[in-house]
């Protein structure tokens, strides 16, 4: 994959959810500059340093958070490509994530990234696609970018932190449409409680006029969306793992929360078959 030129900068003219991409890329970059990094991705820190953006303004959003959700979910995928090494892995809402270049998949994996057309448009600076590796500029509630990608092989689909800027009957139509054009797979993707909704919404609308318009306290209000979805785990990301990789003070912080059913519920990360 190709790198723009060291010198070059790219004018950012995102708004609203796509504009929220810029706050995992900066978490990310910040990460890989870490004594104690979760990610280490390098690949990030260097795309943040090639975007004419204004990244103070998105300096208060819970850089920790992001950092355990990217690595849970890469954690998810390296164990199904180990199972399955002819998969399809579907990057849903990508940005512009480097998950490709951290995971670095086999040849024999087939790897597609969905966004926006403005944000695949971006992508393409910083990416090129290639033997197994593929870009779709669409709206996921668009169901025709579905038919660029066979049917033939077991599919990990990724949501990170996406599905909470889509509406419970866009959610439901979309998890619908892939276990229908899909016949077996995995999907993960997390989902954030009314506590946290509410709790970041107006910051989140001040700095980037995103809203979050799905909320979930009751996982079981998930399973009912869709009947071929089994969930296989969840995990609440303040009973994370890899809290054990954050500063002491930080660590502390987030295993007390843990502790408590409205901060612990905040987030959680959900892994489903069908």
């Amino acid at each position: 994959m190709n790198m723009a030129g060291p010198n070059k900068t790219h004018k950012i003219h995102l708004t609203e959810e796509k504009e929220t991409l810029l706050i995992t890329l900066q978490a990310k970059a910040l990460d890989s500059r870490s004594k104690h990094t979760i990610l280490n991705d390098k690949k990030a820190e260097a795309i943040l340093r090639m975007l004419d953006y204004d990244f103070e303004k998105i300096n208060q959003f819970g850089n920790e958070i992001m950092l355990m959700r990217a690595k849970q979910m890469d954690t998810w995928l390296e164990a199904f490509i180990g199972q399955y090494p002819y998969a399809t892995v579907l990057n849903l809402g990508c940005g512009l994530d480097t998950r490709i270049t951290r995971i670095q998949p086999p040849s024999t994996v087939s790897w597609y990234d969905v966004d926006f057309p403005e944000v695949i448009e971006l992508r393409k600076n910083f990416f090129s696609e290639h033997e197994g590796y593929k870009m779709i500029a669409s709206s996921v509630n668009d169901p025709g970018w579905l038919e660029q990608i066979p049917q033939n092989k077991p599919i990990m689909i990724i949501m990170e932190g996406m599905l909470e800027y889509l509406t419970e009957d866009e959610v439901k139509s979309l998890l619908n449409r892939l276990t229908d054009y899909f016949p077996h797979g995995q999907m993960a993707f997390d989902v954030m409680n009314a506590f946290a909704v509410r709790s970041g919404k107006e910051e989140l609308k001040e700095t980037t006029g995103a809203v979050h318009k799905w909320m979930v306290d009751d996982l079981k209000d998930v399973d009912r969306l869709d009947p071929k979805l089994q969930r296989i785990t969840e995990v609440s990301i303040f009973k994370s793992t890899f809290i054990r990789q954050l500063p002491m003070k930080t660590r502390l912080l987030y295993s007390a929360m843990g502790l408590i059913p409205t901060f612990r519920n905040m987030m959680r990360l959900l892994l489903y078959k069908f």
